[in-house]
């Protein structure tokens, strides 16, 4: 595209003045005409405004990003990276907005806006961006790398088939050794990543646009209203199959299979001829590999405290599906409130004159309209934070009826406020009673550094609901370990093919055998899940 304007300017430039003044007038307009249609191109303006050092930084921190693939950036990412650089340590907030309006306005970075739920109307009152470099910005900085003698790279739907594709590139690329093959498979992964992570943004910012949202407020869209969901919930499923897959095969792939993949990579750039005697930066290609592998994990695998893109899709998209139930069913009201029933009363009233006996219109109105003497109770939440508590061990409600008169009113008294410090101990003391008899009863059940359920045909229930909710804790790591509240690790292994049948004084329960196997604390490297108790 560059040379092309290049060439067109140099041509209207060469052009002798006193040559162009004796050609017939047709020709004159002609080249007058081709020459009007350039205009001014404002995606430019960065390189040349009054802070373009600051500009420039910013958009090649967002080509850089680009180039490993992770295009949408939070704002305190730019901040951060600004800040890290030599001569930018002041670089503050206030001025990081007003250039990030200003590349905005200039149409090279585009905005993303986060689809969530405001908790405030703070929240609500300022949107949450994302922001991410044009197509055009990226050809000008390429230009622009290209001109410093540097090589650059070039650079929606929710297709749920790329994911598979996706996860079979990956199996292959840590199953391959050839060279040759290891490079294609490469490639086809960074192309079906590429292909997940542009197209499912693109669309849930479709979703997302205004243009999309006013469209939802017609009534057209109810005739897309099922394609719609169906497409989603599609997806949603497809990706909750291969979510946990992709995440396994990225963790099985190797630190020395990607350092094969990049030597395979560097090989193939040595074996591309080339007329320039540019030296290849082995080490720069490298790098860039190895950010692309960790965009990929962290797009798929969450990281320390901060969600994966794979998460925020998941959240987005079955937003967006709550978002058209909605739609639908507001439509669905509005519709209803000037629809006559006449038919369906008329409908109805056949159905009554055809049957045969009392009995049977008595049945046929119960399945119609219902119980006419239903009663309805109100009970108060239960005052017990125990999920194990039974119904009968759970104080009785005392529920007091209020008379529905205008005129009744409540009476209140002034109170004092009693500090219960005694109950308070009383009940610290007989909650640590309680957690020290159930430790004292585990121990039981310790043989030989292990607990096997089969072993044990009968247990008390307290016992029972302890190990079941560590087995359902343990379902949180894919180690399948536990660290209890006595300071113990258990490492849980469940065994389906094996069923046993636990009896306790309130009942039994059939379930695959598990067993707990004790270990060390100290051959654990610590407490590594104190933090999921």
């Amino acid at each position: 595209m560059y040379r092309y304007i290049l060439m067109r300017e140099q041509r209207i430039t060469d052009i002798n003045m006193e040559s162009f003044l004796h050609t017939n007038h047709d020709q004159g307009v002609s080249i007058l005409a081709d020459a009007i249609e350039y205009s001014k191109i404002n995606e430019a303006s960065y390189l040349s405004a009054d802070n373009f050092q600051r500009y420039r930084t910013i958009m090649h921190f967002f080509y850089q990003q680009h180039r490993k693939m992770n295009d949408l950036l939070y704002r305190g990412d730019v901040l951060e990276y600004m800040q890290s650089l030599a001569g930018f340590a002041d670089y503050s907030e206030k001025e990081l907005d007003q250039d990030l309006t200003s590349l905005v306005g200039w149409q090279n970075l585009e905005t993303r806006q986060e689809m969530s739920e405001p908790k405030s109307i703070a929240e609500y009152k300022n949107k949450h961006f994302r922001y991410q470099i044009s197509e055009t910005s990226i050809a000008i900085e390429e230009m622009l790398e290209k001109l410093s003698g540097k090589t650059g790279h070039s650079r929606g739907a929710l297709d749920k088939n790329t994911f598979e594709r996706f996860l079979s590139a990956i199996r292959e690329l840590d199953q391959q050794s050839d060279e040759k093959e290891l490079f294609n498979i490469w490639q086809d992964t960074v192309t079906h990543f590429t292909s997940i992570k542009n197209n499912t943004s693109d669309y849930i910012g479709y979703l997302n646009s205004e243009r999309t949202e006013s469209q939802m407020q017609t009534e057209a869209f109810l005739v897309f209203k099922d394609q719609f969901v169906f497409y989603l919930r599609d997806f949603i499923v497809t990706m909750q199959n291969t979510s946990y897959q992709i995440q396994h095969a990225l963790q099985g792939v190797s630190k020395e299979k990607l350092l094969l993949v990049a030597r395979c990579v560097v090989n193939h750039e040595k074996e591309i001829p080339r007329f320039d005697e540019t030296v290849l930066d082995e080490g720069k290609l490298t790098a860039e590999l190895f950010g692309i592998w960790d965009t990929m994990l962290a797009w798929f695998i969450d990281g320390q405290g901060k969600s994966s893109e794979y998460s925020s899709l998941m959240k987005q998209t079955n937003q967006a599906i709550s978002k058209i139930t909605r739609m639908i069913q507001r439509f669905s009201d509005r519709m209803q409130q000037h629809q006559s029933r006449k038919k369906d009363y008329i409908h109805l009233a056949d159905w009554f004159l055809n049957c045969r006996s009392v009995e049977e219109a008595h049945q046929l109105s119960s399945q119609v309209f219902g119980a006419f003497h239903s009663q309805h109770y109100y009970v108060k939440p239960s005052e017990t934070s125990n999920k194990f508590a039974d119904i009968w061990d759970i104080p009785a409600t005392v529920h007091e009826t209020i008379p529905r008169i205008r005129a009744y009113r409540e009476r209140t008294s002034a109170t004092a406020f009693t500090r219960n410090t005694q109950a308070k101990k009383e009940a610290v003391a007989a909650h640590l009673k309680q957690r020290q008899e159930l430790e004292k009863s585990l121990q039981h059940y310790i043989q030989n550094g292990k607990i096997d359920l089969i072993e044990h045909p009968f247990m008390d229930a307290s016992i029972r609901k302890l190990l079941l909710k560590w087995l359902s804790l343990s379902f949180q790591n894919e180690e399948r370990t536990i660290a209890t509240e006595f300071g113990q690790i258990f490492a849980i292994k469940v065994d389906r093919s094996v069923k046993v049948r636990l009896e306790s004084e309130d009942g039994f329960l059939e379930m695959p055998n598990v067993v707990y196997m004790l270990i060390d604390k100290e051959n654990t490297g610590g407490d590594r899940n104190a933090g999921k108790q």
